[in-house]
């Protein structure tokens, strides 16, 4: 109960298209029952000798035609809340990838993550939306059919309803072993799926080291646990149907031999017009009453199945949102950046940072150097507000980043990383991506003095050419995009995370060129592994195991001949 209230929540503004689609289950159900009752009474007249049954003929041709019209609108406002649903579930997980924080991404498969927006929610709509409805129509069967039991016997309804705790139990014992099955088949899906991505995403380095063959035999073992898994799973939800068969064709058994008796020996007790015509209805009946257990035991399944796929989906939607408390507006640019008494661990148990204090003032050029694992890319994820330090923070303009709201405070900082991404599009509107607004002629200003308009014009649609970020365009050329995107920003601080790594010398030595017009009088913090291409920097942060451990210019780290100079050293050699 408690997980169809879960449910209900996501079909906010469609109830009404759900207590119209009960509705009509139930007309649906009322017509199909009210046949074999007519039928029956037709079969009695004509045993008493009335030849004349055209009224009971136009009834069940009514109730056949009424039938068919109720099930089919049934069926339509169905089909309409199950799409609304998937809708609706599909747009909160989207909108859940977004809020939830970093963390929570990187701690989970993102295989998985797509496995919960695509299949997951697929199952949801399946098992809970056409299963539930399913299975209230079932239960709506059970109930009218047996009024109509009770009009025509009595005992036999009596005996039926004795005998019914038979299949429940059977049903109930089956199912119950079910649920463990489905979850282990779930997550060896979404293990699967997200070794799957993995591979894809990473395809030229395996080729490029002869991995290929280890990454097929890893690839069959996980398929091969989902195989058995999807069989245990396959075998348990075998047993539910046959299992119930038999137990609901004893019954049938039982209620003819007794109908039988009956109407040979008129015991009396009410039943004295109990005749074949009644007989054969309530066999009828009792054939529609056992048969709904069936699919219910059936649907059971698939909704245990879709319940398991949404308490996943929900949990998603669930999770806390991103700490954002900030409540300072940043309206002002950015003229003073420190880090006071920063210490950071991802795990709570390993330190990344310890103890971090810098002075970093405007306009300055601030280099941060060391070992991987050192904690460079780290610094750059807490003055986003990526992540959150356990104890101090960067101050921006005399208050902690934590008063400002995230989106005020990334508006002031532009980032260029490592890992180009360009999305689908035209090369327009990926530069412009964090400035959608920006004229065309702006956008062109940029690519040019990030030295992306040359490339761009010989393009077959120059700036509309579509493009995405795995299209025929070369990494340094999409790094060049990227470059060209926080050109047309112009945020007051600059975070160049090995922005040029991925770009030929030359290019290097125009972009340089151009990161040092940008960067006038704005604050930048360039992560740099080539420690050559730092020697301008107005400050060098030396980090290693977490600690700044030596700073200063480039002249004054290499005069202390110490880790930095061994480093540069290191390069040369």
């Amino acid at each position: 109960m408690k997980d169809l209230k879960l449910v209900f929540k996501y079909l906010k503004g469609s109830h009404g298209y759900a207590i119209l689609s009960l509705i009509f289950a139930l007309l649906s159900v009322l017509a199909k029952m009210a046949i074999p009752y007519v039928a029956g009474l037709a079969i009695d007249h004509i045993s008493k000798g009335q030849t004349d049954i055209s009224l009971d003929l136009i009834l069940i041709g009514a109730f056949i035609i009424g039938g068919m019209i109720f099930r089919y609108l049934f069926d339509l406002f169905t089909s309409y809340l199950g799409q609304k649903l998937v809708k609706n579930m599909r747009d909160q997980v989207f909108a859940s990838f977004n809020r939830v924080s970093l963390r929570y991404i990187d701690n989970h498969y993102h295989g998985d993550l797509v496995l919960r927006l695509v299949n997951d929610i697929e199952n949801v709509q399946t098992g809970l939306i056409v299963g539930a409805g399913a299975l209230y129509e079932g239960i709506v069967q059970i109930a009218v059919t047996l009024v109509f039991m009770f009009m025509l016997n009595w005992i036999l309804a009596l005996t039926v309803i004795v005998l019914t705790p038979l299949s429940i139990l059977v049903s109930k014992f089956v199912s119950s072993h079910n649920s463990k099955y489905y979850k282990e088949q779930n997550a060896k899906t979404g293990t699967l799926t997200a070794y799957s991505l993995e591979s894809i995403t990473n395809l030229e380095t395996a080729k490029a080291y002869g991995f290929t063959a280890t990454k097929e035999t890893e690839f069959d073992q996980l398929n091969e646990s989902l195989r058995v898994s999807n069989f245990k799973s396959t075998f348990a939800v075998g047993w539910i149907n046959p299992s119930t068969r038999l137990v609901n064709n004893i019954i049938y058994a039982v209620i003819t031999f007794l109908g039988a008796y009956l109407i040979l020996h008129n015991p009396g007790l009410g039943i004295a017009d109990f005749g074949v015509g009644a007989l054969s209805a309530l066999l009828s009946y009792a054939y529609q009453y056992m048969s709904p257990f069936n699919e219910i035991s059936n649907v059971a399944s698939e909704v245990s199945y879709a319940l398991a796929s949404f308490k996943r989906i929900d949990s998603l939607i669930e999770t806390h949102d991103d700490v954002d408390a900030g409540t300072v507006s940043l309206n002002e640019p950015v003229k003073t950046l420190k880090a006071d008494h920063i210490d950071f661990s991802y795990d709570g148990k390993r330190p990344i940072i310890k103890d971090m204090n810098v002075e970093i003032y405007q306009g300055h050029k601030i280099a941060l150097v060391g070992p991987t694992g050192c904690g460079k890319t780290t610094i750059i994820n807490l003055l986003l507000r990526f992540y959150d330090p356990q104890n101090g923070g960067f101050v921006v303009n005399g208050k902690n980043t934590r008063e400002y709201p995230k989106s005020e405070l990334r508006k002031h900082i532009g980032m260029v990383l490592q890992d180009t991404w360009l999305f689908n599009g035209s090369i327009k509107d990926n530069i412009a991506y964090g400035k959608p607004e920006a004229s065309l002629e702006e956008i062109k200003a940029a690519a040019i003095k990030a030295h992306a308009d040359d490339f761009i014009r010989q393009l077959p649609q120059g700036y509309d050419t579509i493009v995405s970020n795995s299209s025929g365009l070369s990494t340094g050329e999409k790094q060049l995009l990227c470059v060209a995107r926080i050109m047309l920003i112009e945020p007051e601080v600059v975070i160049l995370d090995e922005a040029t790594s991925n770009i030929d010398l030359r290019t290097e030595l125009l972009l340089s060129k151009s990161f040092d017009e940008l960067m006038k009088g704005k604050t930048s913090l360039v992560v740099a592994h080539r420690l050559s291409t730092i020697k301008n920097a107005d400050l060098i942060l030396v980090l290693k195991d977490g600690a700044v451990i030596e700073q200063g210019n480039f002249s004054e780290l290499m005069a202390q001949n110490g880790f930095f100079k061994e480093l540069y050293d290191s390069q040369l050699s």
